[in-house]
Order: structure tokens, then C-alpha cells, then sequence
């Protein structure tokens, strides 16, 4: 039996509530999150009535942690920076089978192009980015993994 989802607060609610935290405003977490004011609100209030606890002081247009919001705050940074974290690793694995090819204008033009199409029909898990200068490669100042000389 998965107990995980029966103890889980909504967690459509956890990024309209870490925005709130830490802009301390509901209508900057709003636009931050392109969302209505209003939907922060709920989704907050519905956060609260689930855990059984104010998160938030509510005092003439102006929103602080309570004790217990400070505490979920913390939690939440935390899950939410170490789930980031892992996204960005999984795409930057993803991103691996793309290979930056510098080369010059001309050869790119006329020696390349013509043998990309190939290229791509045998290895179509490789993404090929062209990179052209008309400078000297050894002068080149951007990213590339591979040139052509």
C-alpha cells in the first residue's frame, strides 16, 4: 500500500507557496508564476486547510511566514532544488548526442551541407549544430566540440 500520496500535502500548491515565501508577496508570486493572484491564494488556502496550519500572517495587504510556513519553506527549497537539480542532469545527458561543429564558411557551404543529410540518415540519435566563422578557427571564442580544418 503507498502511503506517499495519502501523506502528501497537494503539490500543485508547493510552487504557488515557495514563490509566496520567498517574494513575500502573493501577487509577485503570481506574476512570477503567470498565474492570478486569486489562484495563489487558493492554492495556499487549500495547502493550509490540508496540513491544518496558517502558513502565512496575513496583515494589511502583506504576507509573512508563520513558524510552521518557515518550516515548510526549508522543506520545500529543498525538494524543489534537488528535484532541479536532477532535471538539469537528465537533460544535460540528453543533450550529450549533440555535437557543436565549427567550421568555416566556405568549407561548410560547399564541403558539409552536402554530406549532412547522410551523416544524420546513419546517426539520427546525433544532433549536428553548425557553428560557421569567417575568422581563423584558432581565433573562434565560442563552444564547439569538434572543427573542421
Amino acid at each position: 500500500m503507498n502511503l506517499l500520496g495519502k501523506s502528501l500535502p497537494p503539490l500543485a500548491s508547493l510552487l504557488p507557496f515557495e514563490a509566496a515565501a520567498r517574494l513575500e508577496s502573493f501577487s509577485r508570486a503570481a506574476d512570477e508564476l503567470h498565474i492570478t493572484q486569486a489562484a495563489v491564494s487558493r492554492q495556499i488556502r487549500g495547502l493550509e486547510e490540508d496540513l491544518g496550519v496558517a502558513l502565512f500572517d496575513r496583515r494589511n495587504r502583506a504576507v509573512f511566514l508563520t513558524p510552521e510556513g518557515r518550516q515548510l519553506r526549508l522543506v520545500v527549497n529543498a525538494a524543489l532544488n534537488q528535484i532541479s537539480s536532477v532535471a538539469e542532469s537528465l537533460r544535460g545527458a540528453a543533450r550529450r548526442h549533440q555535437v557543436v561543429l565549427l567550421s568555416q564558411l566556405c568549407e561548410a557551404f560547399y564541403w558539409l551541407m552536402p554530406r549532412l543529410s547522410r551523416f544524420h540518415q546513419r546517426h539520427p540519435d546525433i544532433e549536428i549544430q553548425v557553428v560557421t566563422t569567417t575568422q581563423p578557427l584558432t581565433e573562434f571564442g565560442g563552444h564547439f566540440d569538434v572543427a573542421l580544418h
